[in-house]
């Protein structure tokens, strides 16, 4: 069937696989919840804290995590972000950094007792949970290292490969045999683990009834994100799933806010870094999706990126011109001047063909039938490098994972000075609604890092500390030679990374509709029936 191409319901949580299933996945390394957390035993320990906790917000305080860092370097400023080809969507000034480096960074953070006070919820003294029992650092350590959902509701979700395969063995499935049926059942499995959840009918209807009442005001830009956070769980299982079925002992674990055991003032003249204290105080952070740890012990950063394949309509009543970015450039008001008149005409036009329509059929059902859908269908193609944009957040995850990944069992921190750190790496995966996925490799540059950390010193220095807002295109003059070969190098990056694969459409893994029920399942959600067939 032809998949329909326009409309006013996009179904962000398309085929998507939630999170809570993949914790479940035999080959994934979950966090446990955080009221099972009952020790810190370093700080670095609070990367076991879970990304939706009210911990790992706490974290954020005051810190330049990755969400900031790009901003804080002033590569989001006209000039900076016009050379390096990033988008007016992602084009903003440095103020939210300086605002949120602005942050009192909480006390607790500086004293392990009050950190461990603060965040643990098992511990026995925490007024939270009457429950709790008081737990030694190696009973943390089991914790963080062993625990894992329920038996039952793991093989509720998912089936291992190796399961599959003996289950062949026990029915005597052979390769002699000529049915279909057989055929089928005796292929190799594409997955490590089979997924059993289906989705019905009656839940595409719930959900079709939500969308409409959150898409009462269309906004691309809301619906874009809706999209990258409902669909990042099944991205991670598309590397999850490639790495594993190329050695089936890879781990995919998961992962809170790394660095904060990380000492930005450290004395790095052995490691040939020209600057002494580069982040001059700074905190900083990372979330990385998730770490790839592969059974010869090498491990790598896992950040993935969905691409929302709703844009807006240009003939839609609500389109304003706006593509949904955030908040351009202070520089782009004459622009858009500009563009009024174009709007203007266009949305005369509009109006005038609903006002055709309701003349023709009323206002009814087949005037909102024929009237222009809000959003359109973009078949996103996939490019063989990484944007400039992103990699500020890779290589922050990078510096931040550090040397530290079961941190029990390597009784190290990210703050060590080994020059041969256990994390050297980055896979991107990149993946489609509809063009498949493709999976790039970003290696660790250390020069890049220093530069990096050098500018974001500078940033705390210059602005932070003294409470001046950073003016426009900060860094393009002041930072001088260096910075624009920082900026050069950037580009060098983005261009140079390594192709890891490229995963066809047909081979990502995604919910399916249950047995019995025909059709592919609709990106977007306008035709589906809310009255339930007989």
């Amino acid at each position: 069937t032809t998949r329909q191409r326009t409309g006013d319901l996009p179904d962000v949580h398309w085929r998507s696989i939630p999170m809570s299933h993949l914790r479940c996945h035999p080959n994934f390394q979950p966090l446990p919840p955080p009221s099972q957390l009952s020790a810190l035993p370093t700080k670095e320990h609070v990367r076991y804290f879970r990304q939706e906790s009210w911990q790992w917000d706490y974290l954020h305080r005051g810190r330049c995590t990755t969400s900031q860092t790009a901003a804080a370097l002033g590569f989001l400023e006209s000039k900076a972000a016009h050379y390096l080809g990033i988008p007016n969507s992602l084009r903003r000034g440095g103020y939210s950094a300086w605002q949120r480096l602005r942050e009192e960074v909480p006390s607790e953070i500086e004293n392990l007792t009050e950190l461990e006070r603060v965040l643990c919820e098992g511990r026995a003294d925490n007024n939270n949970n009457s429950n709790a029992t008081t737990t030694t650092s190696d009973g943390a350590a089991e914790t963080y290292n062993s625990w894992r959902p329920g038996t039952k509701e793991s093989e509720r979700l998912w089936i291992s490969s190796q399961q599959l395969r003996q289950r062949r063995h026990n029915n005597n499935i052979t390769t002699s045999s000529t049915s279909s049926t057989s055929y089928y059942r005796r292929k190799p499995f594409p997955f490590s683990a089979k997924y059993i959840p289906s989705l019905t009918r009656d839940e595409l209807r719930q959900r079709k009834m939500y969308v409409e009442h959150i898409e009462q005001s269309p906004s691309p830009m809301a619906t874009r994100m809706r999209w990258g956070n409902a669909q990042e769980a099944t991205s991670v299982l598309t590397a999850l799933n490639y790495f594993c079925g190329l050695d089936e002992d890879t781990v995919i674990r998961e992962v809170g806010m790394c660095g904060a055991g990380f000492d930005p003032d450290v004395d790095n003249s052995d490691t040939n870094v020209r600057d002494g204290a580069l982040l001059q105080g700074l905190s900083i952070g990372a979330t990385p999706d998730a770490l790839v740890c592969h059974s010869d012990g090498t491990v790598e950063v896992l950040e993935v990126k969905n691409h929302c394949p709703f844009v807006w309509n240009k003939i839609s009543p609500h389109y304003t011109g706006n593509k949904g970015g955030g908040g351009g450039n202070r520089n782009r008001n004459k622009k858009k001047k500009k563009l009024h008149s174009n709007r203007r005409r266009r949305h005369q036009n509009s109006r005038k063909l609903n006002d055709d329509i309701a003349d023709d059929y009323g206002d009814g059902e087949p005037a909102k039938k024929f009237a222009p859908k809000h959003y359109l269908i973009r078949d996103f193609h996939l490019e063989r490098r990484i944007p400039p944009v992103y990699i500020p957040q890779l290589m922050m995850e990078i510096l931040c994972v550090g040397n530290a990944v079961d941190l029990d069992g390597n009784a190290q921190s990210s703050s060590s000075s080994s020059s041969d750190p256990i994390c050297k790496s980055a896979v991107m995966v990149r993946q489609t609604a509809t063009k498949g996925a493709i999976m790039l490799r970003l290696n660790r540059d250390e020069e890049w890092i220093t530069e990096m950390q050098y500018f974001l010193g500078r940033f705390k220095k210059e602005y932070v500390d003294t409470g001046i807002i950073p003016e426009d295109n900060f860094f393009w003059e002041s930072g001088g030679e260096r910075y624009h070969k920082f900026l050069e190098r950037t580009k060098e990056l983005s261009e140079s990374v390594e192709f890891v694969a490229f995963i066809d459409h047909q081979k990502i893994q995604r919910v399916v509709f249950e047995n019995g029920v025909k059709g592919e399942i609709p990106l977007f959600l306008d035709e589906v029936d809310v009255e339930e067939e007989d």
